[in-house]
């Protein structure tokens, strides 16, 4: 207890390009504090198929949207800012 990681989702993959053809999924998970006022930059997207198959108790603790097609999340910041504290 008291000790914290906390990592950029980019540092997954260390920044490599995908060089093969099968995807290379992840999940990143963010924690944050109620009331800390950040929800709305918070995207999290399932697809229908997937989202239907979870367990009501795990549905009953997302806020989420439930899409027919995951849309991409276009990156707010750039690995030289995170890097050099400009993000």
């Amino acid at each position: 207890m008291g000790d914290i990681s906390a990592r950029s989702a980019l540092t997954i993959h260390r920044g490599t390009a995908n060089v093969s053809n099968k995807a290379r999924p992840v999940l990143v998970l963010g924690v944050d504090a109620p009331g800390a006022g950040h929800d709305e930059k918070h995207d999290l997207q399932f697809t229908r198929a997937y989202y239907e198959q979870l367990p009501q108790e795990v549905k009953d603790h997302l806020i989420c949207r439930v899409v027919d097609e995951l849309e991409p999340i276009m990156q707010g910041h750039t690995i030289e800012g995170l890097m050099m504290g400009d993000a």
